[in-house]
């Protein structure tokens, strides 16, 4: 019957006989049809009947609709047993759509509470119920009145009751993914949908990896704004984090593998999970939110670097980017995602700095800063397994932070993260680098480009020789850019040309060309060519190009033709191509001979490095060099004379300098060119082969003899000065030191070379004090001339004594550090391997000598720093060995034994070793900072020796130091009085600052040297103001080492010593006794402490924002999580309101201290007003957000910092504005009347006042947020108690005082002469003026006890009502004003007056 039923019901329904249809259905019973519907449910063609089925029902008939309700049920409850197709429930709940208004509310009702009961029972396969549901829910709502189980309410109502239940049931985790999909379509409010996000982001962390990508497809389909996007987001990092990267980070960080652990899912699972997940990020967002939605939600996260530099989340803000999503036509330029990851990354690499200098820092953090270098090598490693999803963006970040100015951390990393990702990636190669090269000629400023391209040049030779038209492009831009720029760029080609031919010929090609233009671009084409012989070989010395015309010099060189030099056998001379090569470029260098000495030195210099570096160039240079050099020297040759005193021998200074139009011309330095010719001799004698030098050895050794004999005829010293004589001199010097150059580099145990170098010396000696004296009598000249001058008006004088003062005084020294290196082993070393003991003993002992090559090797070192940028002396490896070595020798036989050194040899010499030690050390801490404990290691030998630390050995001297200082302190003889030894202990201790900023907090030597610190300076005086910055190391190793109060009692000690504003308010409390804190150093211990509660101020200003930042993240995180990450909060905020308290009672103490007027004073007020505006930001944190059950505002810690900062602080504010009034005043009247110069008044007033107004307005902005939230937390309304407001709103004007001082300027103005009892006449009357004022100021401060400005009106009706104060009290007020008075010095050289009594009290 059942099967007649269903046909009959098909052909009715096909034949459209809609009321034959109805007819056979009411003929049916309900048993007959819910029976036929069962039956038919499993079948591909139930939906032809269910569809009739439901046509044939008529609504307005009570029977029919019954019929039809229970064939619903029966089908919904056959939907939990019966096993269909997915496609076949969605048809059969979309056909009941149809019909769901013409339902009655009950069996709406009814449909509701079984899709719920099904949602509740988590069956996987029966998820009909969330196409049902919302549509059943949107029908109810459209009703205006509903009766559901015996209740009325309105569909809204029933709606949101609907939400609120299932929000708030189990969700079980098999239909999580039905359930997104069924509120996306429930049109949810902004509320209801971060309440759900919420409860799906702690419902995912269950899922496997397979059913991720689903449900968060779904998640970001339900997102509509960036505000709920980040939800979802939070939740699946914590997600992959937990299940994937933790472990990962794990491995990374431990030098083994734990293989026994057994995972619950797999690493390959958790991967294509997260990209499939990315995709599904891009795709939901691509057309809805746009990367400034995203940024502006974002920037809630700016200084949370835990939460953005994931794996996950960086991936999933690139994907978001335009450069991501369309690397082709989008500009990074325009992009705003990736500036927001930079300044990330910046503020991650701040908390790491925060975190090495301060215990307060370090602890309020919680947590390790991020290394991102692990971050990026997981990101890079999943891009060269295909995950391709991020790539465009994430090269686009390492372009952004590659292209940040003045980030030089950033930029490291950036460079680092390309070089890596080029080696994994070399088919992105070619056009990163062409980027970079783009930039890097574009912008020449900045030096991290070219330095960007050096590094992928050397970690990836192959790959960066291939982009021969980007690296052609740029050497063509040598010939117009600027010469340092060019040199700078050029770097990067050096590890090419050892691969890559055509690179190496392109290049010279274009220093051919550059050889013929101007003289900066000369001076680059030398440097380039030099760089080519460094690297030149016979390997890769072959020309590829066979033009006739790029082989012209060699060809006239070698006199043979190239088809002549190609057929030559390799057997009969294997080094051709190396040869021919050479002489090449050397036939192009030869022209520098013939022109200017910037050029001529240029090419000395680079080549002296070369030869250094290829020893195989030497012949060949030689050769070079060798009739230049004789060319200076007037001597018979060998064959024709003998060698002896009386041989003819002469210098052309003809060819080093000329004039022309009364100005010198140097041609040449012979002394540089000698230098060079000896390093390159030391060279040759290794393999002496291919070159005779009898000739040029032979023509050194008779200048040296000449000099040392006083044979050699040098420039008369006698006045007056010249041009031409002072630079014959310096001519002369240079050749000197040249000289001394040769005899050290020629020096050998088996002979004399060394006795030579004293005798030259002497004679270097006398010619630099001529040099001196040729000076002062310039200066002589210039004073005649001046008073010649005032005669005759026609005088000319062809000599600019500016000039010849430069000349003279500082002469240049043309020593390096190899020679510099070889002078201090000679001078300070018992044996040495190239001189004999018996002639070193002399070097040893003459004290001149000494203190010249230690002030000469400071001045070197110290030249390092200020090298250019494209000498790349940061990454030279020779350098750093020179500069260690030199440090090895100073300390090791100076510092160490610098007691002995000033009391038996010269306090002179002493103080220049230690200076030299101090350039050493400070040269390698800027240049070379990452090598920086390598080179401390290099000179101190304590782990091997088992010896004392450099820092414990430098303290001790110091102690030593101060012990003789002290017992010699009555005598003649103390040490700090000298010249020199005052500067001594200054060089110690800034060696000593250095050294311990790289000493980490967690080493013993970090506490011991504050407890050494503190010790010294609670021991010793300091006779010396320059020793101040002995208060900078303390105030620096006390915020790394410890925590808690210390700063409020040295401002207790600077008010002892400066004296205090009011006794009353003095802290009983015991200060730490430093003795070195007195007059001499109380002006560069404020500064210093100024700085530091600075920095501090800083740093809480960026621990609120990240407060800020974290309480926004609390209100987003699941239930689940939010009491952890509330602790954290709550954590901060008490860590924030503990340091502010210990800053506001340490400028409590400064208010108090009588500070002198000018920078200091000024100081102080901006101190206060970054306080109090660091106050104020605390404030609106905890009004932002205010809720009555939350703790915002009911903090104990918040509540001391109030009391701390409420009335305390303000009321010696205010005293301190009076003290700075009183004190501009009473220096004003102390001078006569007539003498007085009132504009210089007028804005000496203006200048010491200009920031009082300023800290006024710091507090009442504070005091108004207090009071914001005293009213927002009803509960906690007595924060306002706290506060404290003063009598005084605004300016504290001395009506008094300035009706005098206006009367003063119009007296001065209309110069009117007053008599001396005239002036004492005004004088009185002022006075009695100012007192009077004063006696209304003070019945107005007893009467203003509420704080808000005094009415005029009232003020003169009270004031009349008042009795007069006796002239005994006004003088006693007066007095009691005046005495808390300090100089205004902007020189800071004066300090204020102690006060010696008491105030008297009203």
């Amino acid at each position: 019957m059942s099967g007649k039923l269903d046909v009959r019901v098909c052909k009715l329904g096909e034949k459209n006989q809609t009321e034959e249809l109805r007819e056979l259905i009411r003929n049916t019973s309900i048993k007959e049809l819910t029976t036929t519907l069962k039956a038919k449910l499993s079948r591909s063609d139930c939906i032809n009947f269910w569809n009739y089925l439901l046509l044939a029902c008529d609504t307005n008939n009570a029977e029919t609709r019954e019929k039809r309700f229970a064939c619903v049920r029966c089908f919904l409850d056959g939907l939990r047993t019966v096993e269909m197709s997915y496609k076949l429930s969605v048809d059969l709940i979309t056909r009941l759509h149809q019909d769901l208004p013409t339902y009655s509310s009950d069996e709406l009702n009814w449909m509701l509470e079984h899709c719920v009961d099904d949602m509740r029972a988590g069956d996987a396969k029966c998820v009909a119920w969330k196409d049902l549901l919302p549509e059943t829910l949107l029908v109810l709502i459209a009703k205006p009145r509903l009766v559901i189980n015996g209740i009325a309410m309105a569909g809204n109502e029933l709606r949101d009751s609907t939400v609120r239940n299932l929000c708030t049931m189990r969700w079980p985790t098999t239909i999580l993914t039905p359930i997104a999909d069924m509120f996306i379509m429930l049109k949810l409010s902004n509320a209801e949908r971060v309440t759900v996000l919420n409860k799906f982001s702690g419902a995912l962390q269950e899922l496997s990896p397979m059913e991720l990508p689903a449900l968060c497809y779904q998640l970001f389909s339900m997102c509509n704004s960036a505000a709920q996007l980040i939800i979802p987001l939070l939740a699946l990092e914590k997600y992959f984090y937990r299940n994937y990267y933790k472990r990962l980070f794990s491995d990374m960080c431990s030098n083994s593998t734990d293989f026994d652990s057994i995972d619950a899912y797999s690493d390959k699972e958790l991967r294509e999970a997260e990209e499939t997940v990315l995709h599904h990020l891009n795709y939901c967002t691509m057309y809805l939110l746009s990367e400034q939605h995203v940024a502006i939600m974002l920037r809630n996260f700016l200084h949370m670097p835990d939460a953005i530099l994931t794996p996950f989340m960086l991936s999933a803000i690139i994907s978001m980017t335009a450069v991501n999503r369309d690397p082709e036509s989008a500009r990074s330029s325009s992009c705003i995602l990736l500036p927001f990851l930079r300044n990330v990354i910046k503020h991650n690499e701040d908390e790491r700095t925060l975190a090495d200098y301060s215990v307060w820092c370090r602890d309020t953090l919680q947590r390790q800063p991020v290394d991102l270098l692990q971050v990026f090598t997981v990101l890079i490693d999943q891009n060269k397994d295909g995950k391709d999803v991020i790539t465009p963006g994430l090269v686009n970040l390492a372009f952004t932070l590659l292209k940040a100015h003045n980030s030089p951390k950033l930029n490291t990393m950036a460079i680092t993260f390309l070089t890596k990702f080029i080696r994994r990636r070399f088919m992105f190669g070619q056009g990163i680098i062409k980027r970079i090269a783009e930039w890097m000629v574009v912008d020449q400023e900045q030096n991290q480009f070219s330095e960007c391209l050096t590094m992928l040049s050397v970690a990836d030779t192959y790959t960066v020789s291939e982009c021969l038209e980007t690296i052609t492009t740029v050497m063509e831009d040598f010939l117009w850019l600027p010469d340092e720029q060019s040199m700078r760029m050029m770097n990067f080609i050096l590890p090419l040309l050892k691969l890559s031919n055509r690179v190496r010929d392109a290049l010279i090609d274009v220093l051919r060309k550059a050889m013929t233009k101007d003289f900066r671009t000369r001076r680059m084409a030398i440097f380039g060519f030099c760089m080519i012989l460094k690297q030149l070989n016979n390997s890769n010395s072959v020309r590829q190009s066979q033009n006739a015309s790029s082989f012209c010099t060699q060809h006239n060189i070698s006199g043979y033709s190239m088809m002549t030099q190609s057929s030559l056998g390799n057997r009969s001379n294997p080094q051709r191509n190396f040869d021919m090569l050479t002489l090449e470029i050397i036939g192009i260098l030869r022209s520098c001979f013939d022109q200017q000495l910037d050029i001529r030195r240029t090419l000395y210099e680079n080549l002296q490095r070369a030869v250094e570096l290829n020893a195989k160039l030497v012949p060949h240079v030689l050769q070079f060099v060798d009739f230049h050099l004789r060319s200076f020297f007037d001597t018979p040759p060998a064959d024709e004379v003998g060698d002896d005193l009386d041989t003819r021998f002469a210098i052309n200074y003809d060819q080093l300098l000329g004039s022309k139009e009364e100005q010198v011309e140097l041609k040449d330095n012979l002394g540089c060119l000698v230098q060079f010719v000896s390093h390159c001799l030391t060279v040759f004698e290794r393999a002496p082969s291919g070159c005779d030098v009898r000739e040029m050895q032979r023509l050194l050794t008779l200048c040296t003899q000449r000099v040392v004999a006083n044979r050699l005829h040098l420039e008369d010293t006698s006045p007056p000065a010249t041009h031409i004589k002072c630079a014959r001199i310096q001519q002369e010097l240079n050749l000197i030191e040249a000289l001394i150059s040769h005899s050290i580099l020629c020096s050998k145990p088996n002979n004399d070379a060394i006795k030579q170098i004293l005798p030259l010396f002497k004679q270097h000696q006398k010619l630099l004090k001529a040099l001196k004296s040729l000076a002062d009598s310039s200066k002589k000249t210039q004073k005649n001339f001046k008073q010649s001058t005032a005669n005759d008006s026609t005088v000319n004088v062809s000599v600019s004594t500016a000039k010849l003062k430069q000349m003279c005084t500082q002469p240049e020294n043309i020593w390096d550090l190899a020679i510099l290196e070889k002078l201090l082993h000679l001078l300070h070393d018992d044996l040495v391997p190239f001189a004999s003991a018996d002639n070193t003993t002399q070097l040893r002992s003459y004290e001149p000598l000494v203190r010249y090559v230690l002030e000469i090797t400071a001045q070197k070192v110290h030249a390092i720093r200020d090298e250019p940028d494209y000498k790349q002396l940061s990454y030279s490896k020779r350098t750093l060995k020179l500069v260690t070595d030199i440090t090895k020798v100073i300390y090791e036989r100076c510092i160490r034994r610098l007691p002995d050194l000033w009391r038996n040899f010269d306090l002179e010499s002493a103080s220049l070793a230690a200076k030299c030690f101090m350039e050493c050390v400070r040269t390698a801490h800027e240049t070379y900072a990452k090598r920086f404990k390598e080179f401390v290691k290099g000179f101190d030998m304590a782990t091997i020796n088992k010896s004392k630390e450099v820092t414990y050995v430098l303290q001790s001297v110091l102690d030593q130091y101060m012990k003789e200082d002290a017992s010699n302190n009555e005598s003649a003889e103390a040490l700090s009085d000298d010249r020199h030894g005052a500067k001594l202990p200054v060089f110690l201790l800034e060696a000593l600052e250095i050294l311990y900023d790289h000493i980490g907090y967690g080493e013993r030597a970090a506490i011991d040297s504050y407890t050494w610190l503190l010790e010294f300076c609670q021991t010793w005086e300091l006779r010396n103001p320059a020793m101040g910055v002995l208060h900078r190391i303390l105030f620096a190793q006390r915020q790394k080492t410890h925590s808690g109060p210390f700063f409020d009692a040295i401002a207790r000690q600077l008010g002892q010593v400066l004296g205090t504003q009011n006794d009353d308010n003095e802290n009983p409390q015991s200060n730490y006794g430093l003795k070195t804190l007195d007059m001499n150093t109380t002006g560069t211990c404020l500064q210093y402490m100024y700085a530091v509660v600075q920095k501090q101020l800083e740093d809480v200003d960026y621990f609120i924002i990240k407060a800020n930042n974290m309480k926004y993240k609390c209100s987003i995180v699941p239930e689940s999580d939010r009491l952890y990450y509330r602790g954290n909060l709550e954590t901060l905020e008490g860590s924030i309101c503990t340091q502010l308290i210990l800053i506001t009672r340490t400028l409590l103490e400064l208010t108090n201290v009588c500070i002198p007027l000018g920078s200091h004073m000024d100081g102080l007020m901006k101190l206060l007003i970054q306080l109090y505006t660091c106050l104020k930001n605390l404030a609106r944190h905890y009004l932002a957000g205010y809720t009555t059950d939350a703790s915002n505002g009911k903090s104990i810690k918040f509540e001391q910092l109030l009391k701390n900062v409420g009335k305390p602080l303000p009321a010696n504010i205010y005293q301190l504005i009076s003290y700075v009034e009183y004190n501009i005043l009473d220096d004003q009247s102390k001078e006569p009347a007539t003498k007085r110069k009132p504009q210089a008044e007028r804005a000496k007033v203006l200048r010491e006042t200009r920031l009082i107004p300023k800290v006024i307005l710091a507090i009442e902005n504070f005091n108004k947020h207090i009071i914001l939230l005293s009213k927002k937390a009803k509960t906690n309304d007595r924060l306002a108690n706290y506060l404290h407001f003063g009598a005084v709103r605004d300016f504290n004007i001395q009506s008094g005082d300035l009706k005098a001082v206006i009367e003063r300027t119009y007296s001065h103005s209309s110069q009117i002469e007053v008599s001396d009892s005239n002036i004492e006449a005004v004088e009185d009357e002022e006075e009695e003026e100012q007192q009077q004022e004063q006696q209304k100021l003070d019945s107005d401060d007893e009467r203003s006890s509420v704080g808000y400005p005094i009415n005029d009106d009232d003020d003169d009706d009270e004031e009349e009502q008042q009795p007069q104060p006796s002239k005994k009290q006004q003088d006693t007020t007066r007095k009691a004003q005046r005495r808390r008075r300090a100089p205004s010095n902007d020189a800071e050289e004066s300090l204020p007056k102690r006060r010696r009594g008491r105030p008297a009290k009203k």
